[in-house]
């Protein structure tokens, strides 16, 4: 989703944190406080270690 509307990571976590249709996405609850930006970096390495087909896959499935 970050990728699809082109979002900085720290416009992402606000996405988190205020917007109804991320949160639904997540299944998150309306009152999930979100998280900290920072964490996107790591996430995103963590997914690219384990392989690009299956970061691929991800984005097709978002997509």
């Amino acid at each position: 989703m970050q990728f699809m509307e082109d979002l900085t990571d720290r416009q992402a976590a606000e996405a988190v944190r205020s917007r109804i249709d991320w949160k639904y996405v997540l299944g998150l609850a309306l009152t999930d406080p979100g998280f900290h930006y920072s964490i996107l970096g790591p996430f995103r390495d963590r997914l690219l270690a384990g392989g690009r087909k299956r970061c691929c896959s991800i984005r097709y499935w978002l997509a």
